[in-house]
């Protein structure tokens, strides 16, 4: 079935469909590299994981938790001092220390 159409309905959209068309293109031209910017934690920078394994350490050494006697020594993981070491190992990695931790690691690379 074929539909005629006006002079007046050809008129409204040869305004209109310039505008729609220039509003698409300026919405996807701010839209789109703002997507490319956006990554998924499977594709985080190499460097920045790297920065974090790093950071992660010096908080671990910072707790005390790597001045624990080897594990298969008499030494207990119950014992006071390794659950205060650890305790304060957890306050650090939930702190904004570890963020400073991995921009120090990353200016060092």
């Amino acid at each position: 079935m074929a539909t005629t159409s006006s002079p007046a309905s050809r008129a409204i959209a040869a305004r209109v469909l310039p505008s729609l068309a220039t509003a698409l293109t300026l919405s996807l031209a701010f839209i789109l590299p703002a997507q490319a910017q956006e990554k998924s934690p499977d594709q985080r920078d190499a460097a920045t994981a790297r920065a974090e394994v790093i950071a992660d350490l010096a908080l671990w050494r910072r707790a005390g938790l790597d001045r624990s006697e080897p594990l298969n020594s008499s030494y207990s993981l119950q014992s006071t001092e390794y659950g205060a070491a650890q305790q304060e190992y957890q306050r650090l990695r939930a702190s904004d220390e570890f963020q400073r931790e991995v921009r120090k690691a990353l200016a060092h690379n």
